[in-house]
C-alpha cells in the first residue's frame, strides 16, 4: 500500500475517534451548563489551585485571547475569581468560586465510551500491554508536539487524581 493511502487511512481513524471524544465531552459540559472550553479551564484551574490566564492557554492548548473570552464567561456565570496579587498587579490569576468547585466536580462523574472500548477491548483481546504502550505512544507523540513541560503537567495531575482517588 503506498505512503498516501496509509496516511489518508490513518488520519481519517485518528479523526474518526476524535470526534467521538469530542462529542462525548461537548454533551457532558453542555448537560452542566458549559462549553468544552469552559468545562476544560474549569478542570485545569481545579488542578493548579490558581493559575494565570497564560498558564491556562499552555495547558489548554488555547491563544491568550481565547482563554480571555472564556475567561470572562466564566467570571459571569459566578465559577471563577481574577485575582491580583500585591507583588504584581499586573498578573491576574483564576481560582474557582464555590459554584465553580461544583461544577468540575460533576464534570467528572461521566464515563467517556472510547477510554471504556479501550479499556474493554485490551482486556478482551489480553493486549493490556499495547494499552500501556498507547499509552506510551500518546506521551511520546504530545512531548514532540506540544513540549516536555506540557507532558510533565499531565504525568503529574494524573498522580494528583489517583492519590484523590485512593484516598476516599
Amino acid at each position: 500500500m503506498s505512503e498516501l493511502a496509509n496516511m489518508h487511512i490513518m488520519m481519517n481513524y485518528l479523526r474518526g475517534v476524535y470526534k467521538v471524544l469530542e462529542d462525548e465531552w461537548q454533551k457532558s459540559a453542555k448537560s452542566l451548563g458549559l462549553t468544552q472550553a469552559e468545562q476544560h479551564i474549569l478542570w485545569i484551574v481545579s488542578l493548579e489551585q490558581e493559575a494565570t490566564i497564560s498558564r491556562i492557554a499552555q495547558l489548554g492548548l488555547w491563544d491568550v485571547s481565547t482563554v480571555m473570552q472564556v475567561i470572562k464567561r466564566l467570571k459571569e456565570k459566578g465559577l471563577i475569581h481574577l485575582l491580583k496579587k500585591d507583588h504584581d498587579r499586573r498578573i491576574s490569576y483564576v481560582t474557582l468560586t464555590e459554584e465553580g468547585e461544583k461544577k468540575q466536580k460533576l464534570s467528572g462523574e461521566g464515563t467517556y465510551s472510547v477510554y471504556r472500548y479501550l479499556q474493554n477491548w485490551s482486556i478482551d483481546h489480553g493486549k493490556q500491554e499495547l494499552l500501556l504502550e498507547l499509552v506510551n505512544l500518546n506521551r511520546d507523540m504530545n512531548e514532540h508536539f506540544h513540549g516536555k513541560e506540557y507532558v510533565e503537567w499531565i504525568e503529574k495531575t494524573g498522580r494528583q487524581l489517583r492519590e484523590t482517588v485512593e484516598t476516599r
